[in-house]
C-alpha cells in the first residue's frame, strides 16, 4: 500500500480557536474556527452561510486587544459525521477562503470593504 500525496499546496495548523464572522445579512457572529493556512480555514457553524458570501473575520490576539482582519468568501459547506465518545456525532461548518487582510487592524472596517 503507498501513502496518500498530500494535495495542499499550504501546511494547515490545526487549532481550536474563536472567530468573529460579519456578514452584511447576518451582522456579527462568533464560531469557532480550526485547520488555518495561509489561503483560508474551516468554521465550525450549525447553519453554514450560503456560498460565495463575503464576510469580516476577526481573529482576536489574546496577548492584546487588537483583532487582525480579513475578507474572505464560503467556499465550500461541510457537514461531518463521526463517532464520539458518546457515540454518533455530527459537525457543520464551511470552508473560507481568505482574499485579502485589511490594513485597519483591529478597527472597524467600512462595508464598501466587502465588494
Amino acid at each position: 500500500m503507498t501513502p496518500a500525496l498530500e494535495r495542499r499546496a499550504c501546511a494547515r495548523i490545526d487549532k481550536l480557536f474563536r472567530v468573529l464572522v460579519f456578514s452584511e445579512e447576518f451582522g456579527d457572529q462568533w464560531f469557532m474556527a480550526r485547520n488555518i493556512s495561509e489561503t483560508g480555514m474551516f468554521v465550525e457553524m450549525p447553519e453554514p452561510l450560503p456560498l460565495r458570501t463575503k464576510v469580516i473575520v476577526r481573529f482576536q490576539v489574546p496577548s492584546d486587544d487588537a483583532a487582525i482582519c480579513a475578507i474572505a468568501r464560503i467556499q465550500n459547506h461541510y457537514y461531518l459525521q463521526y463517532a464520539g465518545a458518546t457515540g454518533l456525532q455530527a459537525l457543520s461548518g464551511a470552508g473560507l477562503r481568505f482574499l485579502r487582510f485589511v490594513p485597519e487592524i483591529g478597527g472597524p472596517v467600512p462595508h464598501d470593504r466587502l465588494h
